[in-house]
């Protein structure tokens, strides 16, 4: 009796604990659960920010240049220094002049005595001429007056070439203003010597006046940007706000990042003055917005080529693969054309080391 007493109560246990072990499994879900990967999930948007159509630009000088001096010598008068504004024609620095001047005392004096022989030969024709008429000289002696008249009419041609070609030279001793602006570097100092070939930099000239923006427009906006097109732009970081107006709009699209260059005039006064260099922002959004309805998912959150790609959409705690049709529509956007509801989410990163079946939590 005892011994069956024994028995019954050791397979009570066994059997108590083999329902123990049965009860404990739901408890792996929640481990799985936390080994999961923590992902963010986002909803495509019905519609786009107005600002993802603000394209980054440099404010530049339309006109700027790197001036040297038409002549090798050396510098003997600097008349401007950084900063200095400067009109167009004035006089920059002078080089070392005095051989020049001689070379065109030189050529004057030599002009002088040609056309001195111009007039003796010019006077002797005329007598020539009046002689040979009362028929008291043969028409050898005329001939050879008019020759002696060119002759020395060509020499003072000669003389007066030479003069003008040393007046250049003494002209190229000096560096000029080609227009209106801002020396902005000075590379060269009064003793330094300057050379024509290879030209010797000595300023650097920028026009503040005449500015432009250069910015580079994504493709799928630029067709809106028409030439004439007025918006404003921002300066980075002041926040300073001005007004540009389109003035050429580019014909080639860049292959590596699918841009146009837009060069834009600066219009209308500004709150301080506007750099060359300044990055700058302007707000393309009126020409960038469209009325089509859709859906828009951000670039990163879509593997794609062309039109066709992939999303990553979260469904019960796992990741399933979404083949979809997409457009590129603004910067850094996609519409969705096919394969994705509205009401469903995706991992905001494709890019994501996942595969079919991934246990994710969603941690945004």
């Amino acid at each position: 009796m005892i011994r069956r007493m024994w028995m019954a109560a050791a397979l009570a246990a066994v059997f108590s604990t083999g329902c123990g072990k049965s009860g404990a499994q739901p408890a792996l879900p929640t481990q799985e659960a936390s080994s999961a990967m923590g992902v963010k999930a986002i909803a495509p948007a019905t519609e786009l920010e107005g600002n993802i159509t603000r394209v980054t630009g440099q404010v530049r000088s339309k006109q700027e240049a790197t001036l040297s001096a038409q002549a090798t010598g050396t510098l003997a008068k600097m008349l401007v220094k950084v900063g200095d504004k400067v009109k167009k024609g004035q006089t920059l620095a002078v080089l070392d002049t005095s051989n020049v001047i001689i070379g065109v005392e030189q050529a004057r004096a030599v002009k002088a005595a040609a056309d001195a022989s111009l007039q003796l030969a010019t006077n002797n024709l005329e007598r020539t001429r009046k002689v040979a008429e009362g028929g008291g000289i043969a028409a050898a002696g005329l001939d050879q007056a008019e020759i002696g008249q060119k002759q020395a009419a060509a020499q003072a041609a000669q003389a007066a070439a030479a003069v003008r070609m040393a007046e250049e030279n003494l002209r190229d001793m000096a560096i000029i203003a080609p227009f209106d602006g801002v020396i902005t570097a000075r590379m060269k100092n009064i003793g330094d010597t300057v050379a024509m070939m290879p030209p010797t930099p000595v300023f650097s000239l920028v026009d503040v006046a005449g500015l432009e923006v250069r910015a580079l427009v994504p493709e799928s906006v630029v067709d809106k940007v028409k030439q004439g097109t007025k918006t404003h732009g921002t300066v980075s970081p002041s926040g300073m706000r001005f007004e540009v107006t389109v003035a050429t709009v580019g014909s080639v699209v860049d292959t590596t990042n699918r841009t146009v260059e837009v060069l834009a005039d600066v219009v209308g006064e500004t709150a301080s003055p506007l750099r060359p260099g300044a990055l700058v922002d302007l707000d393309f959004s009126a020409a960038g917005q469209t009325d089509d309805k859709g859906l828009f998912l951000p670039t990163q959150a879509v593997s794609a080529r062309g039109q066709e790609g992939f999303v990553w959409v979260v469904q019960d705690g796992t990741v399933r693969k979404r083949d979809v049709r997409v457009e590129r529509v603004l910067p850094g956007y996609v519409r969705i054309l096919q394969g994705l509801g509205a009401d469903e989410r995706v991992l905001a990163d494709s890019s994501l080391d996942v595969k079919e079946g991934t246990a994710v939590r969603v941690v945004q």
